[in-house]
């Protein structure tokens, strides 16, 4: 006999959750019947309405599955078959968000209850697993039984109808909650799928509200301790590249965040320095690169009387003109062992071999003599001042003018021989050709190595980029 249901009788509901469980004959969905059902209704805020019962399958339960529910044959004999509770099961679902854990399994049997009768099953679905590993992540397991125990939900019957669905309506409870704080509306499972991974303490809309321009982010633990600054071209992108990083640091960065903040800069280059001065001034915890501020040696250019110029390393000389500096001797030493090797240098002349004859590498082959005048003090000095002007920012004073954080401003980086001096903006009305009056909006900075090496690095990759752009 078919099964028909006169839906006329349905008027408008609120967004409400139909929680259901069902033990059936068998572990799979298809071709199962329900030996038990408990269907918990719940109105986003509370639990409203409920209703369980055996059934009778009109089969026998196998043993095995007996074993796990303890539902016997016996005890669902005098039990209504589902003909006599699809009714009501029809319609404490209509209209409502089909809920369940693993909610394939226990749709997929109703479903298929339904069509043996001749009629149509169809519902919104939520799955409380997928949604938990969206909205509750970092657990070893989804399981029901598991996921209830880290959470201390208690399980009143586990593997029966009603123990179960119990569960899940508390989990429930669990999931709107963090779906409200973290600004989640729709929970649909087209929704979910484009939900971003976010982490356990991090609302979404922090998240949802991180612009997509260029700038310095800053990551927050619950306590408001400034755990990570990075920079990016696109803030809220970078960050969901931090939230999907498999990696040990990354993993722990995730499991502390709580809070994002930004500053918006316009400009990569200030990006780059803004981010260096705020690691080496914050020294946050997952921030290992960037984080040195003592110097203590120096690198450093002089020309004998011959004419030839002379590197040396020593230590930091109020008032000498420092070519680089390092935190430690054995990192200036060995900064410039590779340019004796890359450059072919003479290490006599680099300080890095005490004699009065020629050097040693010139005896193998590795210096080309300028130390017995073998070559030319033209052609050595010709490859120190490659070297000097590959390390080194011109010796000039300008302005690298950049992108501003609106169209009515421009990002200024300003350089006075060779050293940087700071960066400001300018507004549109105090923009000319000259640059005059644009030192009244430099914010002073410290020029450190690693803004030394930021800068030189831009200029070298804009020249470059011009070059080929005039070749093309």
């Amino acid at each position: 006999m078919a099964f028909i249901i006169d839906v006329s009788i349905f008027g408008d509901m609120q967004q409400e959750y139909a929680i259901i469980d069902i033990e059936t004959t068998g572990r799979s969905a298809k071709g199962q019947k329900v030996t038990e059902i408990a269907i918990i209704i719940h109105d986003g805020e509370k639990v409203i309405d409920e209703y369980q019962t055996l059934v009778n399958p009109e089969t026998s339960i196998p043993y095995s599955i007996t074993q796990l529910t303890g539902i016997y044959d016996e005890m669902v004999m005098h039990s209504p078959k589902f003909y006599e509770i699809a009714k009501r099961v029809y319609e404490m679902t209509e209209g409502r968000t089909f809920v369940a854990h693993n909610v394939a399994f226990d749709y997929g049997v109703l479903k298929g209850e339904f069509a043996s009768l001749g009629g149509d099953f169809e519902r919104n679905k939520l799955c409380t697993v997928k949604l938990s590993r969206k909205l509750l992540p970092g657990h070893a397991s989804y399981s029901l039984g598991k996921l209830c125990t880290d959470l201390g939900i208690p399980i009143n019957g586990r593997h029966r109808a009603y123990g179960d669905a119990e569960a899940t309506a508390k989990l429930m409870d669990i999931l709107l909650s963090k779906a409200e704080a973290m600004g989640v509306e729709d929970l649909s499972t087209e929704s979910l799928a484009n939900l971003p991974k976010i982490p356990p303490l991090l609302a979404l809309s922090t998240y949802t509200k991180l612009p997509t321009e260029t700038g310095v982010y800053y990551i927050y633990n619950d306590q408001q301790a400034l755990v990570y600054v990075g920079k990016a071209n696109n803030i809220r992108q970078r960050m969901l590249s931090h939230f999907n990083d498999k990696s040990r640091k990354e993993r722990s960065m995730f499991a502390v965040t709580a809070d994002i903040q930004y500053q918006i800069t316009g400009s990569e280059l200030i990006a780059l320095l803004h981010e260096s001065d705020e690691i080496k001034k914050h020294q946050p915890q997952f921030n290992h690169a960037l984080k040195q501020t003592r110097v203590t040696h120096g690198l450093y250019a002089y020309e004998t009387q011959s004419g030839l110029i002379q590197l040396s390393i020593g230590k930091l000389q109020v008032g000498s003109m420092t070519i680089m500096t390092y935190g430690k001797l054995s990192q200036a030493k060995s900064y410039l062992e590779n340019a004796v090797i890359n450059y072919q240098l003479c290490p006599k002349y680099c300080g890095l071999e005490k004699t009065n004859g020629p050097c040693f590498a010139s005896h193998i082959k590795k210096c080309n003599g300028v130390c017995c005048n073998k070559e030319s003090i033209e052609d050595y000095n010709a490859r120190v001042e490659e070297m000097l002007s590959d390390i080194m920012i011109r010796q000039e004073d300008f302005f690298i003018q950049e992108p501003g954080r609106s169209d009515d401003e421009i990002a200024i980086i300003q350089i006075k021989q060779g050293e940087y001096i700071g960066y400001g903006y300018v507004p549109a009305a105090n923009q000319n050709e000259a640059h005059e009056g644009y030192e009244t909006f430099i914010t002073p900075k410290t020029n450190t190595p690693d803004a030394q090496r930021i800068i030189l690095g831009y200029l070298k990759s804009k020249a470059k980029k011009k070059a080929v752009e005039s070749n093309s």
